[in-house]
């Protein structure tokens, strides 16, 4: 199952000292690299101008999905919107498979 989840920046992030804030992020870089490895977070973008992320994360459950959340070092530090995806009845294929497909 997909979820799209909005992740915010609280104040606490940014009362961290730069030596603390880098070396969470680095930890950060670390954990989600893993999970993008995994296939568990597929896409991720940034808001413009905002410290906020949107990512797309595959997880059987929600509270699998939580799990996952949960070890991101950063994941304190954050409000959280999720919600869950479901596939469009006009594009029951995921697109980038499609396009995959396609001949050129």
């Amino acid at each position: 199952m997909d979820f799209l989840v909005r992740a915010t920046p609280t104040t606490g992030l940014l009362e961290l000292s730069a030596e603390e804030r880098d070396e969470l992020m680095a930890r950060e870089r670390e954990v989600a690299t893993a999970l993008i490895d995994a296939g568990t977070i597929t896409w991720m973008w940034r808001l413009p101008n905002t410290g906020t992320s949107v990512t797309i994360w595959n997880a059987e459950s929600r509270e699998a999905l939580e799990t996952h959340l949960g070890t991101l070092p950063v994941f304190p530090h954050n409000v959280l919107e999720i919600t869950a995806l479901a596939t469009h009845p006009a594009f029951p294929t995921p697109l980038r498979a499609v396009r995959r497909s396609e001949p050129a």
